[in-house]
């Protein structure tokens, strides 16, 4: 599995509203409410609270990147589904940025030239 991210969210956020209906969708098919060791984002399918299977988790994030520019997409997979914008910067760590920032350096060495056709 994937590394796992302790990030801070805003009450009224989009993740906070995210998080509320996957906590409503763990108690319909449970009958409870999520235990320390439930996972989030559960596999519907699943008798049990048990984690996504990675497969479907790698088939979402393949779709994602495939509508991503190929630097983007590359680090977006490369660092597990990591993906900076605007508007999460300030929940992001140091360790993260330097991850998604290594990632778009070794596109770049890896394909030798920028989008625009300059060289790196």
């Amino acid at each position: 599995m994937g590394k796992g991210r302790r990030v801070k969210f805003e009450k009224g956020s989009r993740t906070d509203k995210i998080l509320k209906k996957q906590l409503r969708a763990f108690r319909k098919k449970f009958g409870r409410d999520p235990g320390p060791g439930d996972p989030v984002f559960f596999d519907p399918n699943a008798e049990t609270p048990q984690p996504m299977p990675r497969a479907t988790i790698d088939e979402a994030m393949r779709a994602l990147a495939e509508q991503l520019p190929a630097d983007i997409a590359y680090a977006y997979l490369k660092t597990d589904g990591l993906l900076p914008v605007q508007e999460n910067l300030h929940l992001l760590s140091e360790e993260d940025l330097a991850e998604w920032n290594a990632a778009i350096d070794e596109y770049w060495r890896l394909h030798g030239e920028q989008e625009d056709g300059k060289p790196n």
